[in-house]
């Protein structure tokens, strides 16, 4: 197994108020298994994890809020973006922290609040792309499922002890949706784009039901023959707010 690598992960944060017919001709197994051929899951290889560099651009973010900045804002933002942050991702989970060490921001609540919203976000983004770098999104183990073959694809029914809920694939078997009820209450949609060793998550909007939702979009490098994600862009989504790809 190779060990962790390292890289780069730049974020932008933007924050802006079917019937069924017959059944199919192939297998449930068959289905799935064709599909998880296609996906490009680099945890299902012999990638171990990967370390990486978060860099954010506060000043631009701030600019993006709120248009011109007010000077007395300009001390919180250089003391913001003096602070450096580590990604270390492995197949279970990503942890995101500030290095060397936490910062001290004495009675600067705001800008402490801040850094830990930034810590906060980065690290949901990584581990909202996990579930497909694993090939976690299909069914796998002792799960139960069923097929059932759509005009626009296929809908894969799960139940298990410890997964229950329903995915829509496309005709090309890319994920497009999901209503999941176990491990949590969940609805999500997905968007992949092609790479050179398969499907790989463009974007994931998922909703819990509790408002605050997050629109996670990726972009990918090549490290180590391993695609990983170089940017990640999100779009918190907030009751009563309007948002946007």
């Amino acid at each position: 197994m190779r060990g962790t690598i390292k890289s780069t992960v730049i974020l932008f944060f933007f924050c802006i108020c079917m019937p069924g017919v017959a059944q199919s001709a192939k297998t449930a197994d068959e289905v799935v298994s064709e599909a998880r051929a296609l996906y490009d899951a680099p945890f299902t290889r012999d990638l171990a994890g990967f370390d990486c560099a978060i860099q954010f651009d506060w000043k631009s973010h701030f600019a993006s809020m709120v248009g011109a900045i007010p000077p007395t804002a300009i001390p919180t933002i250089e003391r913001l973006q003096s602070i450096q942050h580590r990604a270390s991702t492995d197949h279970t989970h990503a942890t995101v922290s500030s290095t060397p060490k936490t910062p001290d921001f004495g009675d600067a609540a705001q800008a402490a609040t801040l850094e830990q919203v930034l810590i906060a976000m980065a690290s949901s983004g990584l581990n909202s792309w996990l579930p497909s770098s694993t090939n976690g999104l299909l069914p796998l183990g002792t799960t139960d499922y069923t097929d059932e073959k759509l005009p626009s694809g296929y809908k894969l029914v799960m139940k298990g002890k410890e997964v229950a809920g329903t995915l829509l694939l496309g005709a090309d078997m890319r994920i497009t949706s999901g209503v999941m009820q176990l491990p949590q209450p969940l609805r999500f949609t997905t968007e992949f784009e092609s790479g050179p060793r398969g499907y790989l998550l463009s974007s994931v909007d998922t909703d819990t039901g509790s408002g605050g939702n997050v629109k996670f979009a990726y972009a990918y490098q090549s490290v180590e023959g391993f695609q990983i994600p170089a940017q990640v862009r999100s779009r918190p989504r907030q009751q009563g707010c309007g948002s946007s790809a």
